[in-house]
């Protein structure tokens, strides 16, 4: 593997109603953040938002680092990341947070 993940100490494994803010390194020192979503979290947001009256209320999401994910568990994180930067989509995906020096 070419990379290390960084996953917070209390991720579910696995979880199809939630979201998750990952921390990916790569190999030459470029490190990437990046948040999970599931289809299920985002249609949560979206309800809950139309009643709080965030994001017009609940008429959208958004997110820069933003990839939806069948469910929240580290076998298919790892999965999507190892794709992403077999296919170096990973720059476009990820928010850059450490360059190499």
């Amino acid at each position: 593997m070419n990379f290390s993940l960084q996953f917070p100490a209390d991720l579910p494994e696995p979880t199809d109603d939630g979201n998750v803010d990952v921390r990916i390194e790569l190999a030459d020192g470029r490190a990437y953040s990046v948040t999970f979503f599931t289809i299920a979290n985002l249609a949560t947001l979206m309800a809950r938002w139309g009643k709080t009256g965030e994001c017009a209320n609940g008429l959208y999401v958004w997110a820069k680092n933003m990839i939806v994910v069948q469910e929240i568990s580290q076998t298919v994180i790892k999965k999507v990341v190892q794709d992403l930067v077999e296919t170096g989509e990973i720059e476009s995906a990820g928010w850059r947070i450490h360059l190499p020096e």
